[in-house]
């Protein structure tokens, strides 16, 4: 029989912010929990305290934000669990070719994963006015060492690791997204732990009538960066430029590191190697934007992320992004249909409200940890992480699309899961665009699993 304990929860403002935290004002305060010796905290400057059942090591049940500096080969990336470990506000793009008196090229940064000789690559290209001229180009792809300066920016005197080629060709004049692979010939195999550099240039003759952009994620910096945990060296967009014709050295910009125009980037990227091995992010159309997209939780109206785990996960805590646009309570639990595994709330003032990007207002969120007991969810199953507003109150959840409907599958795009919202008192899966239609299940709330 579970005791009924105390949780405390406090909001965690997306880490990486340039401008003043808003955390002070919220009212928080500790509320009852039903979930196993449960205490949430902010893990970013006080270290979780769970008192439970002697597990095989010593591990945090929520693994830290910190200063969003963990490798993507590290232990604690590896303990995450669920869509939310890159969050996505909107897109941009970035031209590849020359636009105006200035040429551009693009530099995808990453730290390996996996092992062998790049196969293909598979990125979100935008055509149409104002991303794309002519046929689109010839896009040279070409995998690049680092440079192993601090600023880690592509080596472009080495001899490329491999080597592919994209022409948009009759695709470009339609305007439509393009999510082609791009077939490279590789030299030399990515080892994991090493950074590398996916450049893309425009080797058309006449780059400056004939280009296209790659689509990027993108993040307000009010929001911090698309990722509180990865650091900005493992998973970055860099952009570097010069002056049109004139062959000289480029100038880089790490639009992940530092944010440009007011929007932290990261790219949308599928890398496969010959032996199918995976590695990426792929979120790649946002809800978040105000009020067209965002959800509105009410009680009446709740949401939660449906899992279907692969293999078997013990887990021992939970992430999520929202903010209250009327202040109260937000009870979470999950669930295996009516059996409650774990549960808790959280509690705050209402902390909403926009933030305004070049073309459309984007909502703001914060980051909410809890901790539970560890509990065991088996493969195949289904289990929902729900989130119920109480009284009067109200929770602002913005989606994301993961790109698994457009060539992305996993572990690139998580597919062990996806956002549903109750309508009418029927559970349908989240449609950003019309939120009494039944969307799709390639759609996700910003929720991680903290793997025990």
């Amino acid at each position: 029989m579970r005791k009924g304990i105390v949780a405390l929860a406090i909001p965690l403002a997306a880490c990486g912010v340039h401008t003043d935290d808003d955390t002070a004002h919220l009212n928080t305060k500790a509320v009852s929990s039903h979930a196993p010796n449960t205490l949430a905290t902010q893990g970013d400057s006080t270290p979780a305290q769970t008192t439970q059942a002697p597990v095989r090591r010593q591990t945090k049940a929520v693994v830290s934000a910190g200063s969003g500096n963990h490798a993507l080969t590290s232990y604690e990336v590896r303990r995450l669990y669920g869509p939310g470990v890159f969050r996505q506000d909107a897109l941009a793009n970035t031209i590849v070719g020359i636009n105006g008196r200035r040429e551009q090229i693009v530099s995808n940064r990453f730290r390996a994963t996996i092992n062998g000789h790049l196969s293909t690559a598979r990125l979100y290209w935008q055509p149409g006015r104002g991303y794309s001229a002519g046929n689109g180009g010839n896009i040279r792809l070409r995998l690049m060492p680092d440079d192993g300066s601090g600023a880690h920016r592509p080596n472009m005197s080495a001899t490329p690791l491999a080597t592919a080629y994209f022409t948009p060709g009759s695709a470009a004049y339609r305007g439509n997204p393009i999510f082609n692979d791009a077939y490279f010939s590789s030299q030399q195999p990515l080892v994991a732990g090493r950074i590398y550099h996916l450049v893309l240039d425009n080797i058309h003759p006449a780059p400056h009538q004939n280009y296209i952009s790659s689509n990027n994620t993108i993040t307000h910096s009010g929001n911090g960066r698309p990722s509180r945990w990865v650091s900005p060296t493992d998973w970055a967009t860099l952009l570097g430029t010069r002056n049109a014709w004139s062959g000289g050295g480029f100038s880089w910009n790490d639009m992940t590191q530092s944010p440009a125009g007011g929007n932290y980037y990261v790219p949308i990227l599928q890398l496969t190697t010959r032996n199918g091995q995976k590695q990426g992010s792929s979120a790649m159309e946002s809800g978040a934007v105000d009020p067209q997209r965002i959800f509105t939780a009410t009680a009446s109206h709740p949401v939660r992320e449906r899992f279907r785990p692969y293999s078997t996960k013990r887990v021992s805590g939970l992430s999520f992004a929202t903010a209250a646009s009327v202040g109260g309570s937000l009870r979470w639990r999950i669930v295996q249909g009516n059996r409650e595994l774990a549960s808790g709330r959280i509690s705050s003032g209402a902390n909403y409200y926009g933030l305004q990007l070049k073309s459309a207002r984007v909502g703001k969120v914060y980051w909410y940890d809890a901790s539970f007991g560890a509990i065991t969810l088996q493969a195949g199953q289904t289990y929902d992480v729900e989130f119920l507003p109480e009284g009067g109150s109200q929770w602002k959840f913005a989606d994301f699309r993961n790109g698994s409907h457009h060539g992305f599958s996993s572990p690139v795009a998580f597919t062990e899961s996806n956002a549903q919202h109750r309508v009418n008192g029927n559970w349908i899966n989240a449609y950003h665009f019309n939120h009494y239609s039944n969307g799709g299940t390639d759609s996700n709330w910003p929720v991680v699993l903290h793997l025990d």
